[in-house]
């Protein structure tokens, strides 16, 4: 079993579970947060990075998901 990580974007807060896996070294393409396309790292050493958003920035100042009414 692979072993998941938690990670925020530290521009919007965008919610992502991190997966690790080994893989040789390669041309790498840059990764970009998908709700504010600010860099990702695409590896650490020998491992290559997967990102899987969980939540938008934008909805974590919502309530149950849905957006506020005025």
């Amino acid at each position: 079993m692979t072993d998941v990580e938690k990670f925020q974007c530290p521009f919007c807060e965008a919610q992502y579970d991190v997966v690790r896996v080994e893989a040789p070294p390669m041309h790498d393409k840059p990764l970009l947060c998908l709700s504010c396309g600010a860099p990702l790292h695409n590896r650490d050493g020998k491992f290559v990075l997967k990102y899987f958003r969980v939540s938008d920035g934008a909805e974590l100042g919502r309530r149950n998901g849905r957006r506020p009414s005025l």
